[in-house]
């Protein structure tokens, strides 16, 4: 039995503001990674990078990835009012909307320009459910990052008027003599790429790993967790197949211990979203509302919520509470996590086959719908849930099983 990386997932959605911090601490490696080099620093304000390396020119690799974290939270961070994104979503405000306007152009990035493109690919792929374009929305309820004043719900009207703009078929791009640039055709228009950045971070850590010669490493972007080759074992002294724990959603706040763990190839990431570490608490006439950062733009309403008729709101009984999403890219592993909470299990299962990808889905009524995913090695199948020898396993045996297989 493999020993199992305490690789904690958070969401994949909750890196909607972009800072850096100028935190450089580094701090001590765990056990698991005694022959490594290793290296953990806070990102973007108070999200964690941390990567363990292991052969070629490791220092060299660890330095980039910093060097292109810090790059990334230069240009993106919705709290730095100097990032290029800040200035984009600035523009407009005090304008109103008029058939032609158009914003004048912010110049981005090749990287930043790539994401953009990559968004929009995955907009549509999801029928909408990853959509750049909802940050009115999160900053309507109250759930957009940073935000944690008093706490107002908004009126079925207000969130009616907001979606309108939440499109981003507003959102417009030109390469113009070899530089970049975005502007924008609404002027309410406000962009969030939290749900696609840090997996897009990802995949850029694993070039730079492979680049530099690494041939084992575990990159973790607070959740987005990217593997390469094998686990160095610190104590047998041998390489093997990774194990990742994957953080039971309830009770709510990552406080539930790991309800699985599950065995994972080098060349993967694995990326979990759901509603129960990024949300907000109110109180109404039926008790305690939780509302979640991730919000469906096309019914303006956060993950687990629906009006209840009476001009308030409650939450849902069966939504998806936590997906994880395993396959060969970050970004689209951070995309499909975030769209796939707002559908059912089945739909979402049979989405993530259609991409090639694998999933762990949880639902609030307690079903674990595995798609492409065993129980167990028994199986011989390369992606199991490990069933003895660990201690997720009693969290584990609390959902009802529903295998969707390939």
């Amino acid at each position: 039995m493999p020993k199992k990386i305490k690789a904690v997932f958070a969401f994949s959605v909750w890196l909607i503001a972009l800072l850096l911090c100028g935190c450089n601490d580094f701090y001590d490696k765990p056990q698991q990674f005694e022959y490594y080099d290793y290296r953990e620093k806070a990102v973007f304000g108070d999200i964690t990078f941390s990567a363990a390396v292991r052969g070629g020119d490791e220092q060299a690799a660890l330095d980039r990835m910093t060097e292109l974290l810090e790059s990334i939270d230069d240009e993106m961070s919705l709290t730095r009012a100097d990032s290029a994104f800040s200035r984009f979503n600035a523009m407009g405000a005090n304008e109103s909307y008029t058939q032609g306007y158009e914003s004048e152009r912010v110049e981005i990035s090749a990287s930043a320009y790539e994401l953009i493109e990559l968004s929009r690919e995955f907009y549509a792929k999801t029928d909408g459910a990853l959509n750049i374009a909802v940050r009115p929305l999160t900053e309507l309820w109250g759930v957009a990052a940073g935000d944690d004043g008093e706490l107002q719900l908004p009126s079925y009207e207000q969130i009616n008027e907001v979606k309108e703009y939440c499109d981003p078929a507003y959102l417009k791009t030109e390469i113009k003599d070899g530089r970049y640039y975005a502007y924008k055709t609404h002027p309410a228009l406000r962009i969030d790429l939290g749900a696609v950045a840090k997996g897009f971070a990802a995949d850029r850590c694993v070039e730079i790993a492979k680049a530099n010669g690494v041939e084992s490493a575990l990159i973790n972007i607070s959740g987005n967790i990217c593997v390469i080759g094998d686990w160095y074992h610190p104590d047998g002294k041998v390489y093997e197949r990774w194990a990742l724990g994957v953080t039971s959603p309830r009770p709510r706040g990552g406080k539930g211990g790991d309800m699985c763990a599950i065995s994972v190839t080098g060349g993967k990431t694995i990326v979990t979203s759901g509603d129960y570490v990024r949300y907000r608490k109110a109180e109404n006439s039926k008790g305690t509302l939780y509302i979640p950062h991730i919000i469906n733009g096309v019914t303006g309403m956060p993950l687990g919520v629906e009006q209840d008729g009476l001009g308030g709101y409650v939450n849902t009984k069966n939504h998806i509470i936590s997906a994880t999403v395993i396959c060969d890219n970050s970004a689209e592993a951070d995309a499909y996590a975030t769209a796939v909470c707002l559908t059912d299990g089945r739909k979402a299962a049979e989405f993530l086959q259609s991409e090639n990808a694998l999933g762990i889905l949880v639902s609030e009524d307690g079903i674990m719908t595995l798609s492409g995913v065993t129980e167990s090695d028994e199986s011989g199948e390369a992606y199991f849930i490990y069933k003895s020898g660990d201690d997720a396993y009693d969290a584990y045996k609390r959902y009802e099983i529903e295998e969707y297989r390939y």
